[in-house]
């Protein structure tokens, strides 16, 4: 092994679970416990340096999980020997408690039993190192069961997967009950480290979609509530996901289509995301509105976005006393002319132009 030194992270409902890569470690196994504001729970830690490894857990657990651990010791401090126990072992502890909170050596102890009822189960026997990481990730016997039962037929170092990404039985239920009842378990690992929630697919169902695990997954990585769905039903687009993700990533979301809706615009999919692309935001179309020009359609106002046209111009022009057409905004501002243009020519005298003449004039360079 190099000098180089590699980390990784993941993220778990309660857990942290943190691998560094080292050399030249002396084996030790450290614990840590202290109170946290929930009552009757405390924030345990646990740590194994071996060599080439340090492995650090830590998580809230309740107070019930430990056998031998009086709640008093936080408070009277001194020695403790107390044993962490789950299905698939136990910790065995002794250390000190001083100043509400306490730390020493552990020993971790197999449950033999259990490896065998994972057998039984129809799993791959564990090795020493997936059961240390099954203790510490809460697999259950329950939890290996109910995904065997729900035909997830996950390995077992699937088994450990989905219970690192907080994959639990109830949410297996529900997504059954939700209409997604032949999902593998990498489906459901892939699913729950983008975030999908049961209540996404739920809505996605009673919305008339019925996406794969990948097709999901596109909308959640791309930011697609619940409430845009709605809101893009509401508003009248049957969209496919395709379409709605493509929204999303061109910054498309519930609040723009009620700015379009309020100035009378229902453009359709791909006439939104020009719109997003070119800049058109809800101050934009205010200032439309706001000068005038109402009842525009999408293709005129992104016309007027990509040559230049905002709304201080058209404003300028209004109040100089003009009414120009969206065209010949785009002409006058294609040849130069802006609001200090149009000042300039009044204040010289040139009043009542047509949009014509007035470009005809800063052509032929009358400033």
């Amino acid at each position: 092994m190099d000098n180089r030194s590699a980390s990784f992270a993941i993220a778990v409902t309660g857990v942290l679970l943190v691998v560094i890569m080292a050399t030249g470690q002396e084996p030790r196994q450290e614990w840590q416990l202290r109170r946290n504001d929930t009552p009757d729970m405390v924030n345990f830690r646990v740590e194994r340096w071996k060599p080439g490894r340090h492995s650090s857990n830590s998580h809230d657990v309740a107070l019930s999980r430990f056998r031998g651990l009086s709640p008093e010791v936080f408070d009277r401090g001194g020695r403790a020997q107390f044993e962490y126990v789950t299905d698939a072992g136990s910790l065995l502890c002794q250390g000190d408690f001083w100043w509400h909170r306490g730390s020493g050596t552990y020993k971790f102890q197999p449950n033999p039993k259990f490896a065998a009822e994972l057998k039984n189960l129809g799993y791959s026997a564990p090795d020493e190192e997936q059961l240390f990481t099954m203790l510490l990730t809460d697999v259950s016997l329950e939890f290996a069961r109910g995904a065997r039962d729900a035909g997830l037929h996950p390995t077992t170092s699937q088994l450990i997967d989905l219970r690192i990404h907080g994959v639990t039985v109830d949410y297996i239920r529900e997504a059954h009950e939700a209409g997604y009842q032949n999902l593998s378990a990498q489906e459901y690992i892939d699913m729950r480290i983008h975030g999908v929630e049961t209540d996404f697919l739920r809505d996605l169902k009673s919305y008339g979609y019925n996406l794969s695990p990948n097709g999901i997954i596109e909308l959640r990585i791309h930011g697609v509530s619940s409430d845009l769905i709605r809101d893009l039903k509401d508003a009248g687009y049957d969209l496919s996901y395709t379409q709605i993700v493509e929204l999303r990533i061109h910054g498309v979301d519930s609040a723009y289509l009620r700015d379009l809706k309020s100035y009378g615009l229902q453009p359709h999919a791909s006439d939104m995301v020009q719109l997003r692309i070119h800049g058109v935001t809800p101050d934009y179309l205010k200032g439309l509105k706001d000068a005038g020009y109402n009842g525009l359609l999408a293709s005129q106002i992104t016309d007027l976005r990509i040559h230049g046209v905002d709304t201080a111009f058209i404003q300028d022009a209004k109040s100089l006393g003009y009414d120009f057409t969206p065209q010949e905004l785009i002409d006058l501002r294609i040849h130069g002319v802006d609001g200090s243009y149009l000042r300039r020519l009044r204040d010289s005298g040139l009043r009542n132009l047509s949009a014509s003449q007035i470009s005809n004039l800063r052509i032929h360079g009358v400033d």
